[in-house]
Parts: structure tokens; C-alpha cells; sequence
């Protein structure tokens, strides 16, 4: 019993840590570095370190992915589908109350660099972000918390204020932004469905990826 608890507070340190540095990476990067080139470094060095840290449950994952495919591949396609509609519901609406027509802020800086680099904005959205994003968002936060509602709604607004926070407060943005909240409700919900922390992963990148093609179009 005294092991099993002493376990849990490890891991629960352990996700403390890990997302206390996610936010402190980007000033220790800053502080270090100005080049490009190094900061990009730094940041592979950190995904890599994360799933180094989390290897056991990648590994135990796909075992299970392997073994249960069919099941997964209908939970990840039911999933990019309630995404693609929560975000149209969720624009339809803001554009009628309050006549709001453009996209986040994030979504724009990321469709601005996406016309430069695309290669780059699609490894980031479809490999970094649902990889970091994924551990920091959902694996850090489910260890830490027991309750499947106030897992689901802690996570999803966790990271809906992340994504406002670091672009702006405004009106227009905080709504726009909404359909981050949506989207990670759903991919929370599908995490504490399956268990499986690699299938919310693969959620997230398909999506992106998808996303991304279309903008070829």
C-alpha cells in the first residue's frame, strides 16, 4: 500500500514537473539562444526527452493499438469527424451572434507560415504539437487527475487558456478560439474512453494532417 502511494506521488510530481517545463522552456530557450537553428535543436532535444519519458507507455500502447486496431481506427475516425463538426457548429454560431469571420490568432500565424514553410507547419501540427501538446495537455494532466468530467473539462480549458494567453486576450479571439476548447474535449473524452494515450495522439495528427492538405487544395 505505502509503494502503490509512493508510486503515485512520484507520478504525480513527475507530470508537475514536466508541465511546469513546458511553459519555462520557451524563456530557458530564449535565454540561451537567439539562433533559429539551435532553438529548433533545444526543442527536438525536449520532444525527445519526453518520449523517452513516456516510453513505456508508447511501447505498451501500440502493443495495444496492434492488437485492437479495428476498434481504434473507428474511435480515431468518429473523433476527426466530431472535431470537423464542433468547429463548423462552433463558427456558424460566433458568426451569427457576433458577426466574427476571422480565425484565431494562432490560426493565423500558422496559415501565414504555412504559405512560406509548409513542410514545416505540417511536421509541427501533424508530429510536435500532438506529440507535446498531447503529453503536457492529457497524459501530464489525466495522471494527476482521477475524475473523468473534471479530467475532460481541466484539460480541454487548460489548454483553450494556453492558446489565448499566448496570442491575445481580445473578444474577438477568445471566441474565435473556442473551437480549441471543443476540440480537446473530444480527444480528452476519447483518451479516458480508450485508455490509450497514443490513439488521442494519432487523432490529433491525422486531423492536422488533413487540415493541412486541404490547404493544397
Amino acid at each position: 500500500m505505502k509503494k502503490k502511494k509512493n508510486e503515485q506521488n512520484d507520478i504525480f510530481v513527475k507530470s508537475i514537473l514536466i508541465i511546469i517545463s513546458y511553459f519555462a522552456l520557451p524563456y530557458i530557450v530564449k535565454f540561451v539562444t537567439n539562433s533559429r537553428l539551435i532553438s529548433m535543436l533545444l526543442y527536438l532535444i525536449y520532444a525527445i526527452i519526453l518520449m523517452f519519458l513516456y516510453r513505456n507507455t508508447f511501447f505498451s500502447d501500440f502493443k495495444d493499438i496492434k492488437k485492437n486496431w479495428k476498434k481504434y481506427i473507428k474511435n480515431i475516425l468518429i473523433s476527426i469527424v466530431l472535431i470537423f463538426v464542433s468547429m463548423i457548429i462552433i463558427n456558424m454560431v460566433i458568426g451569427i451572434l457576433f458577426d466574427i469571420k476571422e480565425t484565431s490568432e494562432n490560426d493565423f500565424s500558422l496559415l501565414n507560415t504555412f504559405k512560406e514553410s509548409p513542410i514545416v507547419v505540417i511536421l509541427l501540427t501533424c508530429l510536435y504539437y500532438p506529440l507535446i501538446e498531447g503529453i503536457i495537455f492529457r497524459k501530464s494532466t489525466r495522471d494527476i487527475i482521477d475524475s473523468k468530467w473534471f479530467f475532460i473539462i481541466f484539460s480541454s480549458l487548460f489548454y483553450f487558456l494556453f492558446n489565448i494567453i499566448y496570442t491575445s486576450m481580445s473578444f474577438n479571439n477568445i471566441m474565435a478560439s473556442l473551437c480549441y476548447f471543443s476540440t480537446m474535449m473530444i480527444v480528452s473524452a476519447s483518451y479516458w474512453k480508450t485508455t490509450n494515450f497514443t490513439v488521442s495522439i494519432l487523432i490529433m495528427s491525422i486531423f492536422n494532417l488533413i487540415v493541412c492538405l486541404l490547404r493544397f487544395m
